[in-house]
């Protein structure tokens, strides 16, 4: 069993009651609008019929408004169970405005209907107990008189399945009916998707900066850690110096943290943290502490490169020294950054160890990926018995 008979047996297949129901009062708001009718001369058909056609104006009218929309499509997932997008703050164009509008009219026209045979199909169930109370008055059905009796039983039974029918129906036929009027258009899904890359931009760029930060903290914290086990006898004074810079460390760690958990809650958060290559020096001293012969040379005015650029540099150097301190074979680590009038060169370089390096796939990847958007080009590999990192970023438009 699937499809339309499969709805029968669940609650969620007569959902289009309710619905309807909905539908029916919203259109209780556009009936005194109508009243202007009488005053137009002719029978009361006529009537009838303009009176139906100022509350379709009226309820179409209301659906051109933006508010209506989001409306339309957050009663429909709730009650129908459906699965549309919201449409967001954005003005919504005009066609999707008018889709809006027909669905409303159609939401109450359609629902009216539905609760009007409805009632004349539920109606026909009491046919039978009024039989067996003793009523043994008269049915009438299309001209056609009979008295009560025992044929209202199945008649009744047949009104009843009938009416079981039409509300699944119904409810598979407003799903659709909405998914068509009130789902994203062409520029809404498109827009839609621009949101969701951009939210998955923000979760890489935060995933970027959290192996950067917290990685290197790590590493530089288990190193010192290490040393302070061993030289915890033999030199305090060193052991306080390793303390000191794990505490330094976790500080600028946590810092990072903050501000990512802050953005992922979208809540108000610490200011951004600012790594720059001003501080590259201060990276140095933490693996000079941790173990490496780290030699450091910058030239140029680094203090005047744009934030953006000075940002993922100090992350290119970060990224270098924690590969280096990890898999780095014996002898000196050489960082060089050196800001150019057109374009900004890092190189972090270090021995071999062993079978080869070992550099985290994930931390490089990222560094690629910023790099590229800044229009510059990355390369790490091995150099003769050397592992090299090195990237250059322009830093004018037409370098």
């Amino acid at each position: 069993m699937s499809g339309f008979p499969r709805s029968l047996l669940r609650p969620g297949g007569y959902l289009s009651v309710p619905y309807a129901l909905l539908g029916t009062a919203l259109t209780l708001p556009a009936f005194p609008f109508a009243l202007v009718v009488v005053l137009i001369p002719g029978p009361p058909q006529l009537h009838f019929v303009l009176a139906l056609a100022v509350v379709a104006l009226v309820l179409g009218l209301a659906g051109l408004a933006g508010p209506t929309r989001r409306f339309g499509v957050a009663v429909a997932n709730a009650m129908l169970g459906t699965d549309l997008p919201s449409p967001g703050r954005a003005r919504p164009a005009w066609p999707d405005r008018l889709r809006s509008a027909a669905w409303l009219v159609l939401h109450g026209a359609l629902g009216g209907l539905l609760l009007m045979v409805e009632g004349m199909l539920l109606l026909g169930v009491l046919m039978p107990v009024m039989w067996l109370n003793g009523d043994q008055g008269q049915f009438s059905f299309f001209g056609a008189t009979t008295d009560a009796g025992p044929w209202t039983v199945p008649v009744a039974l047949v009104m009843l399945v009938a009416a079981l029918l039409l509300a699944a129906a119904a409810t598979r036929g407003f799903r659709a009916g909405a998914a068509a009027l009130l789902g994203p258009s062409a520029a809404e899904r498109a827009a839609l998707a621009e949101r969701r890359a951009a939210v998955l931009a923000q979760r890489n760029r935060l995933a970027r900066e959290l192996h950067d930060s917290i990685g290197h903290t790590l590493t530089t914290s288990t190193l010192h850690a290490a040393a302070a086990a061993e030289l915890v006898e033999a030199d305090p004074a060193q052991v306080r110096r390793a303390l000191g810079t794990i505490e330094e460390a976790s500080r600028s760690a946590l810092e990072d943290l903050d501000h990512v958990l802050g953005l992922l809650r979208e809540e108000p958060a610490a200011k951004e943290p600012t790594r720059t290559l001003t501080e590259v020096d201060v990276l140095a001293v933490r693996a000079r502490e941790a173990g490496l012969d780290v030699r450091l040379a910058v030239t140029g005015p680094v203090a005047v490169l744009p934030a953006a650029v000075s940002r993922e540099g100090y992350r290119i150097v970060q990224e270098g020294l924690t590969n280096a301190l990890r898999h780095a074979g014996p002898g000196g680590v050489d960082v060089r950054v050196e800001a150019r009038p057109d374009h900004l060169e890092i190189a972090v370089v270090n021995t071999l160890a062993g079978a080869g390096p070992r550099p985290g796939r994930r931390g490089l990847a990222g560094l690629a990926e910023r790099v590229e958007a800044l229009r510059g080009e990355l390369e790490a590999g091995p150099d003769g018995e050397r592992w090299r990192l090195s990237a250059t970023i322009p830093l004018r438009a037409g370098a």
